[in-house]
């Protein structure tokens, strides 16, 4: 999974790499406005479906197949409701969105376009979450594969071949949003194939042993606060997209500058700080219906420290891509983004680069545990909290502003969240093993990777060299002390059962 997640993160990056080259700063910034809403109604479409089937269907099928099938009935049913109205009110208003809201009538077409993605994305959202719960988890990441190859090839048809002459950003976006489409048609046909497929070598029936009415009202309980909270989510988030360009004009006094600069930061160097989440993120697919499953036992013990030795591994992989991102800010930039000014905002980013991850992380996993109420309320009260900031640091201080908002929220959401894991199971963060010893470790790297970096300027790769040897002082410096420790408790451990042998032989 985390390899074919790297390909899939790979790839999107070099997509992004070729359409902002194409279409510039200013179309990416239009693009990233289309996207807001787009975000909007295909969040509405698919909200709550794969983390509530992934999660009943791991319960329910601990117990009886049948009702595990039922629910995949129920969820298609629901999905292909609720995606059918998104579908319905993304054409109806399309215009009247990108005129009033986004400020740009040029929106209007490619939100058309994308409406007609929703059922399949929303069908696709149920066959991920059957997938995962049935630990076959790799087919999702082969769909996402999949996905991001139609996406490359249909753009690149259009930028490179249809739209060979044409500049206009509008046209531009027009033939994106047309690969995003037919990119998200192929993922769901990818995922019923191989649904299909199961079905026919398993030549088994199935019989519930609850009603359907029964197994429906169960997902609904369970779809709809997953649903609210993301929903609540998703339009803050995007009426936050829609303030920030304005906020930028602002300041600037120039529509285009502002979404230059809107599609710097959102469009370029959040994906790229968030390049090595990919890591973990195939743990995660993997861990939420393994904690469901846990979850379930009245003795709560075992999920406890389940979650405890992953939200180590989290801190620890965190804390280290940080400590790249901090060291090598331009030579990172430069190798994504060629002639773009990113490298400050890269910089600054990523000290809570490692707050962003955790705090990804501790959310799917009080999701998993039936703590979604309470991530509804962070989530509320941080989108609160940046709106506040963007009627007031970003309309005076323009970028800067919005990347000191970007600071304040990702720790404010990360303490919140955190917190609460701590209180529910337990998994306080480890100050010394968790959080001291790896910045050390993180800064011995940094350091490491700064002097590769003037040693291997003239070989013409310096920052993928810079990196791998920033990662492999990290990992030796981190692993050393651990190895020494194992080490002293497997030869304790031999010894203990060496003395109870000759005990008992004597």
């Amino acid at each position: 999974m985390t390899a074919l997640s790297l390909l899939n993160k790979t790839a999107g990056v070099f997509l992004r790499l070729y359409t902002s080259a194409r279409i510039g700063s200013e179309g990416m910034g239009l693009y990233q406005l289309i996207l807001s809403v787009y975000s909007m109604f295909s969040t509405f479409a698919t909200a709550g479906f794969t983390v509530s089937v992934s999660r009943m269907v791991a319960e329910k099928g601990e117990r009886s197949e049948g009702d595990a099938r039922l629910v995949m009935s129920n969820a298609f049913v629901a999905s292909a409701l609720v995606s059918a109205a998104a579908t319905l009110l993304m054409l109806v208003f399309s215009n009247k969105i990108a005129e009033i809201f986004l400020g740009d009538i040029r929106a209007g077409a490619p939100l058309r376009i994308l409406a007609l993605s929703m059922p399949f994305m929303a069908a696709a959202a149920c066959l991920k979450g059957w997938f995962i719960a049935k630990r076959k988890a790799v087919i999702t990441s082969s769909a996402s594969l999949f996905e991001q190859a139609v996406k490359f090839a249909v753009i690149l048809l259009f930028l490179g071949i249809f739209f060979a002459d044409v500049n206009d950003p509008r046209r531009l976006c027009t033939g994106i949003v047309i690969g995003v489409t037919v990119s998200e048609m192929s993922s769901c046909a990818f995922l019923f194939l191989f649904r299909f497929v199961g079905e026919r070598r398993a030549k088994s029936v199935f019989l519930p042993t609850e009603t359907r009415a029964d197994n429906r009202r169960e997902l609904i309980k369970v779809t709809v606060p997953i649903s609210l909270s993301v929903y609540v989510t998703s339009i803050i988030h995007t009426v936050e997209t829609m303030l920030v360009p304005f906020a930028f004009e602002k300041f600037s006094g120039d529509r285009s500058y502002a979404l230059s600069q809107f599609g710097v930061i959102r469009g370029m160097v959040i994906p790229v700080l968030f390049f090595p989440f990919a890591f973990l993120g195939s743990l995660v697919s993997v861990f939420t219906p393994e904690i469901s499953r846990l979850n379930m036992l009245e003795d709560k013990t075992l999920r406890n420290e389940r979650i405890k030795k992953v939200m180590s591994f989290v801190s620890v992989f965190s804390i280290a891509a940080g400590g790249l991102f901090f060291a090598l800010p331009e030579q990172i930039g430069s190798a994504f983004y060629p002639g773009e000014n990113t490298a400050g905002a890269i910089r600054l980013l990523a000290a809570v680069t490692p707050f962003m991850y955790i705090e990804t992380v501790c959310d799917g996993i009080l999701k998993a545990i039936g703590e979604q109420n309470k991530t509804l309320k962070y989530t509320v009260l941080n989108s609160a909290l940046r709106v506040v900031l963007i009627l007031t640091l970003v309309s005076s201080s323009g970028g800067e502003g919005y990347l000191r908002l970007l600071v304040i929220s990702n720790t404010f959401s990360y303490l919140l969240c955190r917190a609460r894991l701590a209180k529910v199971t337990g998994a306080r963060p480890k100050l010394i093993s968790g959080v001291f010893i790896p910045l050390l470790c993180a800064a011995s790297g940094g350091f490491c990777a700064v002097k590769a970096l003037e040693f291997f300027i003239p070989s013409g790769a310096p920052a993928a060299v810079a990196a791998a040897v920033g990662s492999g002082v990290y990992v030796a410096a981190f692993a050393a002390p651990l190895m020494v420790f194992s080490g002293k408790s497997i030869v304790g451990s031999l010894r203990r059962e060496s003395r109870t042998e000759e005990s008992a032989a004597g």
